[in-house]
């Protein structure tokens, strides 16, 4: 939280480069020309899918907090808590910031951080069980489809599919080992304390270690409240749905209809997988180029790049934009239970 000028000045950066490439390649008339033709209605639908993913996104996050640790005003704070973690995840690579930020918004409102660590686990695992599995399914149906299509497709899928299946193991294995999960912590403290950056490693460890306890009591209880796991899967399937939803949207806002609905979720699908190895804040750079690569599929060299403004626009900026009104507008607070 204490580096909203640094995540800023990142933000106008990137999209001030963003936005000189399409200027340059495209040319401002001819981009404000092709958006003018688009079919409003499809772009307000893509824009709808969007608030969509935004709402079950925190709907997860309502529950399990509700379930675990239930304060004043959740369902305004859970709202905040999802927004911000939406702006510091747009601008971190790998999406690292986003729990870190939310763990910091939920603390600052009194939730024990262990309790929150045990929330935003289970929130985790969910998410990326969910997505492998929604990976998997597409494998299975349009594998054969685009790696007939799109050079390189093999490696770029199993790359993908790769990180976050580790992510997953190491996920499981920090949430159920707490022996593991200390050993390694010690580690690193000792290594900071060793280069200069950390003092008194053992207070810290001993607070670390009573956090962990809770923290493990809680991410237990993921297989004894199956019902709320069981509503935010349902609610992560939604989200996912509503997200990958949204080139479809776009592509039919150009007046398209020769592809199926189906076929484009899955190009998002993986798409949204080969993101997850790019090291930069959004995927810069790997997302519009995996997005020309798969879409120009579908639409026409004339319009592909519109295509990718608009998609990119609606997907990361406007998150951007809609996390820092709760980061910056929102004045910090004392924790309040």
């Amino acid at each position: 939280m204490k580096n909203k000028i640094f995540s800023t000045i990142i933000v106008i950066v990137t999209f001030c480069i963003f936005l000189s490439f399409f200027l340059f390649t495209k040319g401002l008339p001819s981009l404000i020309q092709e958006i003018k033709l688009l079919d409003r209605s499809w772009i307000l639908l893509s824009v709808v899918c969007l608030l969509v993913f935004w709402f079950f996104e925190m709907l997860v996050l309502y529950i399990i907090t509700g379930k675990l640790y239930p304060i004043k005003r959740l369902l305004a704070r859970s709202i905040k808590f999802e927004m911000i973690g939406q702006f510091f995840g747009a601008v971190s690579p790998f999406s690292a910031g986003s729990h870190p930020a939310q763990l910091y918004a939920m603390t600052e409102r009194g939730i024990p951080v262990g309790i929150a660590g045990s929330i935003l686990m289970i929130k985790f695992l969910i998410h990326q069980a969910v997505n492998i599995a929604i990976l998997i399914l597409a494998f299975v149906y349009k594998f054969g489809y685009f790696n007939a299509r799109v050079d390189y497709f093999p490696y770029l899928c199993i790359l993908g599919l790769a990180v976050h299946v580790v992510i997953m193991i190491f996920s499981v294995m920090f949430s159920v080992n707490s022996k593991l999960t200390l050993r390694i912590l010690t580690a690193v403290f000792k290594f900071l304390h060793t280069v200069r950056l950390l003092k008194d490693v053992d207070s810290r460890l001993q607070q670390i270690k009573i956090e962990l306890e809770k923290f493990h009591q809680n991410a237990a209880l993921i297989t004894k409240h199956r019902r709320m796991c069981l509503y935010a899967t349902l609610f992560t399937c939604i989200q996912y749905l509503a997200f990958f939803s949204i080139p479809y949207c776009i592509y039919r806002s150009f007046g398209l209809d020769s592809v199926d609905m189906w076929t484009l979720i899955c190009a998002q699908i993986f798409l949204v997988n080969f993101m997850a190895i790019i090291p930069l804040p959004g995927a810069a750079g790997g997302a519009e180029g995996g997005f020309y690569l798969i879409y120009s599929l579908f639409f026409h060299s004339s319009t592909i790049l519109t295509a990718i403004f608009v998609w990119r626009l609606l997907t990361y900026y406007f998150s951007i934009a809609a996390g820092s009104v709760f980061l910056l507008v929102s004045p910090n607070v004392k924790k309040s239970h």
